[in-house]
């Protein structure tokens, strides 16, 4: 019998999770892996695009999904915190409003480009809003291929 153990899931600016589970499938930098009650204490490095998933119940059949953008996981003391740098609850993602979010930044990245080539503050900001683009694009993978199997 599965024991519960406290998880929290959040980004820089919000908490998108908190309350106890049974198991998460964790997006790890190398590979996802499982985390039970009582796991190994841990910190370990997120996937950039990863998908993670709670177990609500003890068999697996309510569950909550949330992607996540790069960040860092920490398992201690039976308490899981997922941390990503940009993250979303997977089944509220609208394709159309990231397709057009993506855009208007790529477009102003190639504007930016274009007065970069002898400033290194401009060079910062497109290294920055370039992340910010690859979490759209992850984001847009997401919800236009198989959820199921989307970098499991």
């Amino acid at each position: 019998m599965a024991e519960s153990y406290r998880c929290v899931v959040a980004t820089p600016t919000r908490e998108l999770f908190a309350g106890d589970v049974y198991y998460a499938n964790v997006p790890g930098y190398d590979g996802h892996y499982g985390v039970l009650k009582g796991h190994e204490s841990l910190v370990a490095t997120n996937h950039q695009g990863g998908k993670l998933v709670l177990w609500l119940d003890e068999e697996g059949k309510e569950t909550k999904t949330f992607l996540l953008h790069m960040g860092c996981t920490q398992m201690l003391h039976d308490h899981l915190a997922v941390l990503g740098r940009f993250g979303c609850d997977a089944d509220a993602i609208d394709v159309d409003e990231v397709r057009g979010k993506a855009e208007k930044l790529s477009a102003r990245i190639d504007e930016m480009k274009v007065e970069a080539e002898d400033n290194d503050a401009v060079k910062a900001e497109i290294d920055a809003e370039e992340i910010h683009l690859s979490w759209y694009k992850a984001q847009i993978e997401y919800a236009t291929t198989g959820k199921e199997s989307y970098k499991q």
